[in-house]
């Protein structure tokens, strides 16, 4: 087959399925707005990034504007396609930037599979579920409002989509429920996020293997929707508990998925202001963002992954830890519980108990077999979130695609 893949920041989902699919004797080429160097054999296209103005602010028309000209943008790269000669067997594509908005027009006999990632709602922005926040009312019930609508034209112009977790599936109207709609993750690799009882690096000078006490945390960024800040509060209770305990941290400072808080300085800041003088900061160690092979080893390495979450999506990080064989320690309630039943593959606390965390961090650091049992559960689980179980079944679904 013949198949276009569009996402803005390529490859994006399309990480593990865009080389599976070229294995697999499928001709690719990808059409993106970035121009970061990308390690792949195919066409990549690239188009510029859309020109923002500034006083569009009201239910989402920055994101009109902006998705307005992608789908411009893409539909002229897709004509030049034509134009060459090349035109694709099926689209597959993410629907979040407005990017597919303009095919029909190009191609309005080619199939597309869509990415829809998820239907933004109030208590994925924390709003109603975390304390620190307002109840739902209407502002934040209008908030997604052309979000919705943008992803709504993209959904009702494609053959199906996909959606890598129920809990990402059920957050989409009735309407979009049905058979076109189909629930495959995009898989994560489990002979590399694997245990390593060898595994052994140096941070700042301090040896770090399978025999090191090691609590490790990871999110793309460091914020209260992942639950940093009721990490950090246990860590001095932690630290007070067991003496030679090391907490390896993996994320950057950015505002994140919910929009940071209010000024310029980071949780991470905040946090480390708000501790100062109660954390033992020669045994806690910030990494920032880190190349994938070096984050497979801190999670090697770790007794203990601590994963914390208000609703919203499934990070990779959790099950790449989980594949590694880490003793989880995760969150109640979604996304979590949808691959972690309590007691089997980790142990879940509430959000905001950070005395609960603690206490349950340190209980662990003394189980050494429940750990290990926890662990090879995880990793179980995690077997089934695995590429060579997940490609295949999203290869067979772009097929059926191409059939009618």
């Amino acid at each position: 087959m013949r198949l276009l893949l569009i996402h803005q920041n390529f490859p994006g989902q399309f990480r593990q399925l865009a080389p599976y699919l070229q294995q697999q004797g499928h001709e690719l080429v990808a059409i993106c707005s970035h121009n970061r160097p990308l390690n792949l054999s195919f066409r990549i296209i690239r188009y510029s990034s859309p020109v923002k103005t500034e006083a569009l602010k009201h239910f989402g028309a920055t994101i009109w504007e902006e998705g307005l000209q992608r789908a411009e943008a893409v539909a002229h790269c897709v004509a030049a396609l034509l134009q060459e000669g090349w035109k694709p067997h099926c689209i597959l594509a993410h629907s979040g930037w407005g990017e597919t908005l303009g095919l029909k027009e190009v191609l309005p006999d080619v199939p597309q599979v869509i990415w829809p990632e998820l239907w933004v709602l109030p208590q994925h922005g924390g709003f109603g579920v975390d304390p620190q926040l307002p109840a739902v009312g209407l502002s934040q019930q209008l908030a997604q409002l052309g979000r919705h609508a943008l992803t709504a034209v993209a959904l009702n112009s494609a053959h199906s989509w996909i959606l890598p977790t129920n809990h990402q599936a059920n957050s989409f109207p009735r309407v979009f429920q049905g058979e076109r709609l189909h629930v495959v993750h995009e898989g994560i690799d489990c002979t590399i996020a694997a245990p390593n009882e060898m595994v052994n690096f140096e941070v700042r000078g301090v040896k770090i293997n399978r025999s090191v006490p090691t609590i490790t945390f990871v999110n793309r960024n460091l914020e209260r929707l992942r639950g940093f800040d009721m990490f950090m509060r246990a860590l001095p209770m932690i630290q007070q508990a067991h003496k030679t305990v090391r907490v390896l941290i993996v994320g950057d400072n950015e505002p994140g998925y919910a929009g940071g808080s209010p000024g310029t300085v980071s949780l991470r800041q905040k946090m480390l202001t708000e501790l100062e003088g109660s954390l033992d900061l020669d045994r806690v160690h910030f990494f920032g963002r880190i190349p994938h092979n070096h984050l497979m080893a801190i999670l090697q390495a770790s007794w203990i992954h601590v994963y914390l979450s208000y609703p919203f999506v499934l990070g990779w990080s959790l099950l790449e830890a989980m594949a590694c064989g880490c003793c989880i320690i995760g969150s109640k309630g979604m996304p979590v519980e949808e691959v972690i039943k309590d007691g089997v593959q980790g142990v879940l606390v509430a959000m905001d108990d950070s005395e609960r965390l603690a206490q349950r961090v340190v209980a662990l650091l003394h189980a050494r077999d429940l750990r290990k049992r926890l662990g090879e559960a995880a990793r179980e689980e995690a077997l089934r979130w695995d590429q060579a179980v997940t490609l295949p079944r999203i290869t067979a679904l772009i097929e059926e695609a191409t059939l009618l």
